[in-house]
């Protein structure tokens, strides 16, 4: 017989922090149970939460920037068409390649907003040890995470249709 609980993971062996009681089963999850946040793993949040600053900091001024670029693409794409001698369609397509850039940099900017809030927020919660901060926190992370799925989820459809058309357009060919 082996010591793992009725799920098989084995969380509720002595030191993982997960004290398993009888109470009712509510969408997976047990009520009054417990995750002990220790030292060692208020240390290990606390750590992560500086990374996840650091790189959500550098995600808002790079995607800041490709804003900032989209719009001069915008502005200059056309005049640069007009000045190079080039017909109206190059302007046409600067200006929508401007509005490309503006458009992902926009989207983009949201998920790295999210982590930055959830750094912000898991520092206050592991120093003021709140319970409802530490949540929020994790809230926030969780729409981030949930937010680079779901993009790379459409970015794996879009690549695959990408790749059936061409493989079509090979056959036709």
């Amino acid at each position: 017989m082996n010591n793992y609980n009725q799920s098989g993971y084995g969380y509720n062996q002595p030191g993982y922090g997960y004290n398993q009681s009888e109470e009712t089963v509510v969408g997976g999850y047990r009520e009054n149970a417990t995750i002990v946040v220790d030292n060692n793993a208020k240390y290990i949040l606390d750590s992560i939460t500086k990374w996840v600053k650091f790189l959500s900091i550098l995600g808002i001024i790079a995607y800041a920037l490709l804003i900032i670029v989209g719009f001069g693409i915008m502005a200059f794409g056309g005049v640069a068409a007009a000045n190079l001698g080039l017909g109206d369609f190059e302007g046409i397509i600067g200006v929508f390649a401007g509005l490309l850039y503006i458009i992902i940099g926009a989207i983009c900017l949201y998920p790295v907003i999210k982590m930055l809030n959830y750094s912000t927020k898991m520092k206050t919660a592991i120093r003021s040890d709140r319970q409802d901060i530490y949540e929020e926190a994790l809230r926030n992370f969780n729409s981030a995470v949930k937010f680079w799925g779901i993009l790379a989820i459409i970015a794996l459809v879009l690549y695959g249709l990408v790749f059936i058309f061409a493989m079509i357009g090979a056959m036709v060919s």
